[in-house]
């Protein structure tokens, strides 16, 4: 009798030391082995986004507050503005890591699609002078849009009736966009507010890009109110333009 509790006694420590055995050395194989972000980044280009965001709160649980768990968070946020905080919040704690220049282009691409082509330029040579190595460092400035017009006038959509018959017309543009369903979101976003908004969208060497403008008044200084007035609000940069 004494021999069969001494045999089960001994069975049921070799099965909790073999149990400790394996919860060790998973904690020591995650603690010791980084996550493949860059075979992550590889399956999002391939279309296997889902693949890929299902494998997220797993990563987002085993390494907090990696930089490059972060950077594969903000490429799979679809809110550009929410997906460009963690992009800063990488540059800013992180500025050692191999994704803090990623982060700082991805930014740059980000206030360009505003049309926020000075907050862009700054992202982009901040990247240039704290990363002279990086892959990104001999990169040229996109274009502004102004330059983007060739000499001859660009397709335009067709205005409003109220701006069409209206001369020295001046609006806000609160955004630029590549894609028009980010276009139509912030659209939204200011209908919402009670405020007149349109998109204007612009056809220049063969690409679009569709602008988002809000309010009409015959004078600038009107006009710049309402930028001041958006930026305090909505914390959105805009800029005075005239049609």
């Amino acid at each position: 009798m004494h021999m069969i509790k001494y045999y089960f006694h001994k069975n049921i420590l070799a099965v909790i030391f073999s149990q400790l055995f394996i919860i060790g050395l998973c904690i020591c194989q995650t603690s010791g082995r980084e996550p493949d972000i860059r075979y992550r980044l590889e399956l999002i280009e391939k279309g296997q986004i889902e693949l890929v965001r299902s494998e997220l709160p797993t990563l987002m649980t085993n390494y907090q507050n990696h930089p490059g768990v972060l950077y594969l968070q903000a490429v799979l946020t679809s809110d550009g503005a929410e997906a460009a905080k963690l992009y800063q919040n990488i540059v800013d704690n992180f500025p050692k890591s191999e994704w803090a220049d990623d982060a700082l282009y991805k930014l740059y691409q980000y206030y360009y699609s505003l049309g926020l082509y000075k907050t862009a330029e700054q992202k982009l040579n901040q990247l240039k002078e704290e990363y002279p190595f990086s892959a990104y460092a001999n990169e040229q400035p996109m274009e502004t849009e102004e330059k983007q017009l060739p000499k001859e006038k660009p397709e335009v959509t067709k205005a409003p009736e109220s701006l069409a018959k209206l001369s020295n017309i001046y609006t806000v543009q609160v955004g630029a966009f590549s894609t028009f369903e980010n276009a139509e979101k912030l659209k939204s976003e200011f209908e919402k507010e009670g405020m007149t908004a349109n998109i204007f969208t612009i056809v220049s060497q063969g690409k679009k890009l569709h602008k988002v403008w809000v309010g009409e008044f015959h004078n600038y200084e009107d006009a710049r109110k309402l930028s001041n007035e958006i930026k305090k609000k909505f914390n959105l940069s805009s800029m005075v333009v005239s049609r």
